[in-house]
């Protein structure tokens, strides 16, 4: 049994020694395929290293200028949308309805009559009140004729022009009564489902119709409390409905709240967001999503960024020569990241053909984009909010 086990050791060891010659044979002949078919301790051996060494040979990489992005972090929340005027009707006196004039999804116009009562009674008040004034009236005018000649006391004259005047007030108020029987759109909008028909029976508490102007929405959500020095009036924010999966609708912020809730931890934030087509309605809810504009950092393309023992880095190019650069990676966005260290716009960085790299080694570079392409980077779906 000794003797198998011996055996045993003796051939593991024989195919770890065979594999680790076969590794040092293949990189040996990777390095001379590499460098021209001599490895750099040959050149050294035989006193080479001069400029047609293979060491010094430049070594073809692809690389990017470094540009400048904004860190936009996107806060995300739900919102419920109201129309920018919207009431629910209801009449001024009781009565009888005499007509209905509108119907569900009519556009109307400020001053439109939208609903008719009973006002038979009225017109006969406002009628008498005329006639009261015009006697009242006439009256004073007989008394004010006389006067000059003695005939009327001054009192009784002055007692004609208040009569008069009563009678002004009467009519006016017979007026009102009869107005009151008449409902008229207070604004521009668009007709809700009418609750009454022909010959109802109605009263202050009864609820006609709702009129809803949705040329604009206002959307209501609350951000949380972190974020309330960030997100100002006149700030533009999307929206996005469940009811129009798929379409953004572009806004801004309105108005903002001047209390944080101490439940929640938010506060409440109001958009307007136009609303040409009148597609989206009262009542919907909404995604919302709020731009806020961060710090600016160099962004380079994803594969640039390397990890090693020392954390992340990046290769980059001066004087055909490149050196490693030590960097803190801040946000991944689009295929590329945003780094914080020391690299500015413009500096020239390797993507491609990293893995042979080390200080101060030659490359030669072809350059894929320019110095000056813009970007944004933008953080989705951060959840802030609620």
């Amino acid at each position: 049994m000794a003797r198998k086990s011996t055996l045993l050791i003796a051939g593991v060891a024989l195919i770890a020694v065979a594999a680790s010659a076969y590794i040092f044979a293949k990189d040996e002949i990777v390095a001379l395929v590499s460098s021209g078919g001599q490895s750099e301790q040959g050149q050294q051996r035989s006193g080479g290293g001069g400029s047609g060494g293979g060491s010094d040979r430049a070594l073809p990489v692809i690389a990017e200028y470094a540009s400048l992005m904004d860190e936009t972090t996107v806060v995300e929340s739900v919102g419920t949308g109201k129309s920018a005027l919207g009431v629910s009707i209801y009449p001024a006196v009781s009565g009888e309805v005499a007509d209905v004039l509108v119907r569900a999804g009519d556009k109307v116009t400020k001053g439109q009559v939208l609903v008719i009562l009973n006002s038979e009674r009225e017109r006969l008040a406002r009628n008498l009140a005329a006639v009261q004034v015009k006697d009242a009236e006439q009256l004073l005018a007989r008394y004010e004729q006389a006067r000059p000649l003695g005939a009327v006391a001054e009192s009784e004259v002055d007692s004609a022009r208040t009569a008069l005047a009563e009678a002004r007030i009467q009519l006016d108020q017979a007026e009102v009564d009869l107005a009151d029987r008449t409902i008229l759109a207070p604004f521009d909008g668009i007709i809700g489902i009418p609750q009454i028909e022909a010959g109802d029976r109605v009263d202050s508490s009864t609820m006609l119709v709702t009129l809803d102007n949705i040329d604009s929405i206002l959307v209501d959500f609350e951000v949380a409390e972190t974020r309330f020095d960030n997100v100002k009036p006149g700030q533009s924010l999307r929206v996005e409905t469940w009811s129009l999966p798929g379409e953004l609708f572009t806004g801004v912020v309105e108005s903002i709240g001047s209390r944080i809730d101490p439940e929640s931890r938010t506060f409440n934030v109001r958009a307007r967001v136009p609303n040409p087509n009148g597609r989206l309605l009262a009542g919907m809810s909404f995604a919302v999503y709020v731009d806020i504009e961060g710090k600016q950092y160099p962004s380079v393309p994803e594969i640039s960024v390397l990890w090693g023992d020392g954390g992340t880095y990046v290769w980059r190019i001066a004087d055909e020569e490149v050196s490693r650069v030590p960097v803190r990676v801040v946000k991944r966005t689009n295929g590329r990241i945003l780094i914080d260290g020391p690299v500015a716009k413009g500096d020239l960085i390797v993507v491609e053909g990293v893995l042979r790299l080390r200080p101060g080694r030659k490359v030669d570079a072809t350059i894929r984009n320019t110095i000056d392409e813009p970007g944004v980077a933008a953080r989705e779906g951060t959840g802030e909010g609620s």
